[in-house]
């Protein structure tokens, strides 16, 4: 019965931590979260076994306490967050592969393709720049050419379009306009 109580108390505990950790998918996570996260389901999955209820909620407090020292250190400092978190790496500039980068990530052109494929995109040339960000996403802007209209872009266009034709409907001669002017201007005789 106290196996139970304490499960209980570690999964508690556990779910408390985390939250405290913060909010991140798997996806969005770095390599020092993810692996913490590992720590911790590693320490439960052997708590109620070897350890007691003290020690496993004290190891997961000191996992939890360090990660967020070294989250906040990221923070203030550029080299702990180069270390420990990492930069994005560019893949793509001005619509050219740079091939260097993706031989450091360990990634093929077909498997860049496959996400530019994935975001919409269907040439390299389409991009201005991209990155494979610290969270393994790609990242990325479109050429001017490649880029989607907006809905501010597209009113901004028809209301243009439409002042041009009505500036063009004002300077017209109107064909009423000149029978009335060389009706006036012709003394035509009354019959």
């Amino acid at each position: 019965m106290n196996y139970i109580w304490e499960s209980i108390a570690i999964l508690f505990t556990g779910f408390c931590l985390l939250r405290i950790a913060g909010k991140k998918t798997v996806a969005q996570m770095s390599g020092l979260e993810v692996i913490t996260i590992l720590a911790i389901a590693s320490t439960t999955g052997h708590a109620i076994s070897e350890t007691g209820l003290l020690k496993t909620i004290l190891t997961f407090c000191a996992l939890i306490t360090l990660l967020i020292l070294i989250q906040f250190l990221s923070i203030k400092f550029y080299i702990i967050n180069k270390i420990f978190v990492g930069n994005a790496t560019p893949v793509i500039q001005d619509g050219k592969v740079i091939s260097k980068n993706l031989k450091k990530l360990r990634i093929s052109l077909d498997q860049l393709e496959a996400r530019l494929r994935e975001n919409g995109i269907s040439s390299v040339a389409d991009v201005k720049s991209a990155s494979i960000e610290i969270t393994g996403q790609l990242g990325y802007e479109l050429m001017k050419h490649a880029k989607p209209v907006t809905l501010g872009e597209l009113e901004q266009t028809l209301n243009q379009l439409q002042s041009s034709i009505v500036q063009q409907l004002v300077n017209q001669p109107h064909v009423f306009k000149e029978l009335v002017h060389e009706h006036q201007t012709n003394n035509n005789p009354t019959h």
